[in-house]
């Protein structure tokens, strides 16, 4: 399939969602130019793929048998729809009007950015944080000084303007920026890999810009899902795989100490009564405690990757 112009989506138990996101990618919320729409279903078993085909008749649906990680499933859309721009999109992310047409505008008008990335909103409209500085030593020691209040979210109100990396839930990669550094690291199973191939793609003098007039609006973790166990060891394996390629030895150590002790710190406000209490985040206390064990200890029990081996071998596939 070729095409100037793609969007992947990898869906995952998210029927309706999955729907609502290829919509606002069609009719009044189409691209001005002519786009392939590609969806990678992680074998879902709520009907995804076949009310996809229903409902969109043109996209380009894979049926995929077995459930695999993010970068590795949206490796497969890069490789199946060879268009100079792709949007990276989850199934639970929603595009506002002319938001596509805005974010490739912005790489045409930009050679030097590899990536331009949406402003994210919550369903209700609330700003969602996903642009960061790269967590490298010096702002993981930045983030537990400030508890995570300053220098790590990059933020602009108009405009646009450079970070380190965007959320994967919604990217644009121009193609001749992969081609320099490889797609996604598919060794990351969940989390991390957008941050990853954004520093390679930094490493190699590329940007990733946020682009202020292109919203997207997202649903957070419909994509993830299941219990934060799970979730908290693959997102703590993912962070030290990152660190153990682009800050190994004492540098990733830092850091991931660093971030412990935020943890740490956080959890303990969550416990305090009053007005302490409201510098935590919006997690229990008994979450919090999870990320600091995985710091000190490593992964303390299954992930993401386990669950989706679990579900292969009862099912009888395989990656």
């Amino acid at each position: 399939m070729s095409a100037r112009l793609a969007v992947g989506i990898v869906a995952h138990g998210n029927r309706d969602l999955a729907l609502e996101a290829l919509a606002s990618l069609t009719g009044m919320g189409a691209p001005s130019e002519p786009c392939a729409l590609l969806l990678l279903d992680n074998a879902s078993e709520d009907g995804t793929v076949a009310a996809v085909r229903a409902a969109f008749p043109t996209a380009d649906v894979v049926a995929q048998p077995f459930r695999d990680g993010f970068g590795a499933n949206h490796n497969r859309l890069l490789t199946r729809a060879a268009a100079d721009y792709h949007l990276i999109l989850n199934d639970d992310a929603v595009l506002e009007p002319d938001a596509l047409d805005r974010l490739v505008a912005h790489l045409d008008a930009h050679p030097e950015a590899a990536v331009a990335a949406p402003l994210v909103t919550y369903p209700d409209g609330r700003p969602q944080a996903t642009a960061f500085r790269f967590p490298d030593p010096a702002s993981c020691l930045r983030s537990l000084a400030t508890l995570g209040q300053y220098g790590v979210e990059q933020r602009i109100a108009s405009g646009w303007g450079r970070v380190g990396w965007a959320s994967g839930c919604a990217l644009l990669v121009r193609r001749t920026a992969l081609a320099e550094t490889g797609p996604f690291d598919p060794g990351f199973y969940m989390f991390s890999e957008e941050t990853d191939l954004q520093r390679r793609l930094a490493d190699r003098g590329w940007q990733t810009h946020l682009v202020a007039d292109a919203v997207v609006r997202h649903h957070v973790r419909a994509s993830t899902g299941g219990d934060p166990a799970s979730r908290i060891v693959e997102f703590w394996r993912s962070r030290r795989r990152y660190w153990a390629k682009h800050h190994p030895r004492t540098g990733g150590d830092a850091a991931r100490l660093a971030l412990g002790g935020q943890y740490a710190a956080l959890a303990g406000l969550a416990r305090l009564p009053g007005p302490l209490r409201r510098l935590a985040p919006g997690l229990p206390a008994s979450e919090l405690d999870l990320h600091v064990r995985n710091v000190l200890h490593g992964p303390t029990g299954p992930g993401l990757r386990e669950r989706a081996d679990a579900w292969n071998a009862a099912h009888g596939v395989h990656r």
